[in-house]
């Protein structure tokens, strides 16, 4: 059995802290700003997509190289300082600010935790790699494994929270908590990775400089640009768990346990990955990216089965310890659907751009691997909030019926066109071997 360092499971345990206080209030973001701050689904879903996910995943690049120079227990230090502040501001902010326009103090805390996690994944996954040696493969799957683990504790703590104090005490209690957890474990258990070379010699961190002109490197190489363009597309399916999904399980049923819906994800990633894996290890990367999209474009589809088919969405069904609407039901198997194709598609996505990256040039591409998921979460999360507005809250506001059918049926055919555009990208864009 492989052994790791004690600054290997310190990096791990504040990893499983930070994504419990984040998912601890994933699923009620968009909730939060909409049913307690009356802000619109639209602006709901662009503070918490384009700002919040945007920050998270497009600022990893610049983020991971400023921690490489000032060190990463430094860097993490300031890191859950500005989530506990910034999930603090958020979860407080009809204390004290006199609304009823709470703009301006909810950006700045959403910004605060944006900043704040995208030094987190260059921090964890860096000492991941730095600690871990020959073991880096077992290294990395403990390290997704804690991902998934404190993504369900942080949903399970929240559930119980949220309901004896209300939606506001999930960020200001659990998610402020969990913060705070980290902070401790930097400052008394993390200690500074240290890191050799290939020959021996000491790691050199790049410059903040070298950095903007390694993007321009990865994004002048117009075939992968097109790769990352086709692949956000897909992403802009997933991200409507946390926008597009809270905000109409909530008008099907006020009372939705949001979190305990999207539990399903990382529950099932939990027990499946590894069976993924098996199953698709002897498939290329393209087609196991291809067999994700396609999984996740049913599972979407899949919610518009009971408007398509004429069926009650509010009828309550019984299914043994909880009861259920019908429109909950298809809910969950969508759920569960998309994140079946996740298990396919997000590792190979991965493995594949570290694969097509020139030689010598592997870790500079792959610091740009979470930029569909940026993209995707930028144009997919308002574009999750103006179809909830168009196609259901402006209808109900008339007296007329939701249009989900359609609504669904048009987040799908994104993941439509991202499936032709991998087709197309494997037909004329990859050098066959």
């Amino acid at each position: 059995m492989a052994r790791f360092p004690k600054t290997f499971w310190a990096a791990n345990t504040v990893e499983l802290f930070e994504r419990a206080a984040y998912y601890a209030v994933a699923s009620f973001v968009v909730i939060y700003f909409h049913e307690v701050l009356g802000m619109s689904p639209t602006f709901s879903t662009f503070l918490n997509g384009t700002i919040l996910w945007g920050l998270i995943y497009f600022l990893p690049p610049l983020s991971g190289t400023l921690a490489d120079r000032f060190g990463f227990k430094k860097s993490l230090s300031v890191t859950f300082v500005l989530l506990f502040l910034g999930y603090l501001v958020v979860g407080t902010v009809k204390n004290f600010w006199p609304g009823p326009d709470y703009t301006l103090p909810v950006v700045v805390g959403i910004v605060l935790i944006g900043i704040g996690g995208s030094f987190v994944k260059p921090c964890i996954s860096g000492t991941v790699q730095k600690t871990a040696g020959a073991n880096a493969a077992l290294g990395f799957a403990i390290f997704y494994m804690t991902i998934n683990v404190g993504s369900m504790i942080g949903r399970i703590v929240s559930y119980f929270v949220r309901i004896k104090y209300g939606i506001p005490a999930i960020f200001s209690y659990v998610a402020t908590g969990f913060a705070f957890l980290g902070l401790l474990v930097v400052f008394f258990v993390y200690r500074e990775p240290e890191y050799q070379g290939e020959e021996g010699g000491k790691y050199k961190p790049r410059t903040l400089k070298e950095a903007l002109l390694g993007m321009f490197t990865v994004l002048k190489n117009l075939k992968f640009v097109f790769f990352l363009v086709v692949i956000g597309l897909f992403w802009i399916i997933y991200v409507q768990i946390y926008n597009l999904i809270p905000l109409f399980l909530r008008q099907i049923d006020p009372h939705a346990p949001v979190e305990l819906y999207t539990l399903v994800n990382p529950v099932s990633i939990v027990l499946l990955q590894l069976l993924i894996a098996k199953i698709s290890k002897n498939w290329s990367s393209l087609k196991s990216i291809m067999v994700g999209i396609g999984i996740t474009i049913a599972g979407m589809l899949i919610n518009a089965v009971p408007f398509l088919f004429s069926m009650d969405p509010y009828r309550k069904l019984d299914l043994g310890m909880v009861t259920v609407p019908v429109a909950g039901a298809f809910m969950l198997l969508s759920i569960f659907s998309m994140a079946l194709g996740e298990m396919f598609a997000s590792p190979r996505i991965y493995q594949y751009i570290g694969a097509i990256a020139p030689k010598g040039q592997e870790g500079l591409y792959l610091g740009y691997a979470n930029l569909p998921l940026a993209l995707g979460t930028i144009v997919g999360a308002p574009l999750g909030g103006m179809l909830f507005e168009k196609f259901i809250e402006t209808p109900l506001k008339a007296g007329l019926g939701m249009k989900a059918g359609i609504m669904w049926v048009i987040v799908a055919a994104m993941g439509v066109i991202s499936l032709i555009g991998v087709l197309l990208y494997d037909r004329f864009m990859v050098e066959k071997k």
